[in-house]
């Protein structure tokens, strides 16, 4: 009875012992299974990660101003010299209409795009659309403000200087004569030879002082965005147009009750006659993305 005893003892410690390893064993594989699940989600040392969006203003077709306070930007003192080089294409001849924001920056800050206006059968454009390109102004801390400095884009002369008139405001106008206008450009506009390319600045502030035929360069001040003429907050109205060298433009305006018949006809045959093409400033601008199209 005793060895009987002594061996249904023996039996149980060694079921017992089996039992516990194959517990821990059970344990043992959960863990490992774990273990191998939590290092897969850990990130491996030098991996990317993930970047949160970058603020950019957004783009309004009815931007109401009427509760925003704009606050002016004191005028400074360019040196083209020392200028950010990204703002000019040198082999195009190209500068950035905004000094402070480099050509491949502009598209971020376009608050209207240019719509292309609606043609009569005798090639004269409706005053519809958009013609032009709004680029919005903004101070350091991103805020949309007054006084950010203009610059020429293409250089050439004066053509046009206007002075607080609807609907441009302060309004400079520069002609580029054919040899200067981008090669690009020439192509994908099918500019005929002898023609000048015109660009427009309005809604300005603090313009310089310019006379009719005066020369200026590529990447010259010339005043400050602002919200002169029709407009409802601060940014750069810009148009481009190809036609006739040799025109100025020394009256212009149209949307007033004090309009006169010279100024009319001007406005008539920059925006509406047809003679003046115009076509996407971004064209100029941005080249690159007009190639594939």
């Amino acid at each position: 009875m005793k060895f009987k005893s002594e061996f249904i003892s023996s039996l149980r410690i060694t079921f017992l012992k089996k039992t516990v390893l194959k517990i821990f064993g059970v344990i043992f594989f959960l863990i490992s299974i774990g273990c191998t699940e939590i290092t897969t989600t850990i990130p491996l040392t030098g991996s990317t990660p993930s970047l949160s969006p970058v603020s950019v203003p957004t783009r309004s077709q009815s931007p109401s101003f009427s509760s925003t306070t704009f606050t002016a930007v004191p005028s400074a003192t360019l040196d083209i010299s020392s200028r950010n080089p990204a703002t000019h294409i040198a082999d195009q001849g190209v500068c950035s209409p905004l000094a402070d924001v480099p050509l491949i920056g502009l598209k971020a800050i376009i608050t209207q795009p240019f719509i292309m206006p609606g043609i009569h059968e005798d090639g004269s454009f409706l005053d519809s659309g958009h013609h032009g390109l709004d680029l919005g102004s903004y101070d350091i801390s991103g805020k949309q403000a007054r006084g950010q400095p203009v610059s020429v884009a293409l250089a050439g002369r004066i053509s046009s200087v206007i002075y607080d008139r609807p609907p441009y405001g302060n309004m400079i106008m520069v002609e580029t004569p054919f040899e200067s206008i981008p090669p690009a450009l020439v192509t994908s506009q099918s500019i005929p030879k002898g023609d000048s390319v015109y660009t427009l600045y309005a809604h300005l502030q603090n313009p310089q002082f310019f006379q009719l035929e005066q020369k200026v360069e590529c990447g010259q001040h010339l005043a400050e965005t602002g919200m002169t003429g029709a407009t409802g907050g601060p940014h750069l109205h810009f148009e481009t147009r190809w036609g006739p060298p040799n025109t100025e433009f020394p009256v212009m305006a149209s949307y007033g009750t004090d309009i006169k018949d010279e100024e009319k006809k001007y406005y008539y045959l920059w925006r509406n006659s047809g003679v003046y093409h115009v076509f996407d400033p971004m064209e100029l601008l941005s080249p690159l993305d007009f190639i594939a199209h």
